[in-house]
C-alpha cells in the first residue's frame, strides 16, 4: 500500500468507524513500512477489538463486542472500503 493509499484507507476508518487521528501517522507507517502489519486495532467505535485487516481490506471486532450499531457500522465501513479499494 502506497502513503496516499494507507491515507485514504484511515480516512474511511475515521469518518465511518471512529478511528482517532493521532493513531493516522503510525497506521501509515505500519501499513508502508518493509514488514507491513496485517491487522491493526485502531478501536474506535468498533470497541476495544476494532481492527482493520489489511490482507481483506475490511473491519472487524471482537464477536462479543458485536451489537446491532458495530454491525451496521462494519457493513458501512468495508463497504466504503471496498469502493476506495477498486480506485487503487
Amino acid at each position: 500500500m502506497t502513503i496516499d493509499q494507507s491515507n485514504k484507507v484511515f480516512d474511511v476508518l475515521k469518518e465511518y468507524a471512529g478511528a482517532h487521528e493521532s493513531m493516522r501517522n503510525d497506521f501509515v507507517w505500519n501499513h508502508t513500512s518493509p514488514n507491513k502489519c496485517s491487522e491493526y486495532r485502531f478501536q474506535g467505535k468498533l470497541g476495544f477489538g476494532g481492527k482493520y485487516r489489511s490482507e481483506r481490506n475490511t473491519v472487524d471486532c471482537y464477536r462479543e463486542d458485536e451489537t446491532p450499531e458495530r454491525l451496521e457500522i462494519i457493513r458501512v465501513t468495508n463497504k466504503k472500503l471496498s469502493e476506495i479499494k477498486s480506485n487503487f
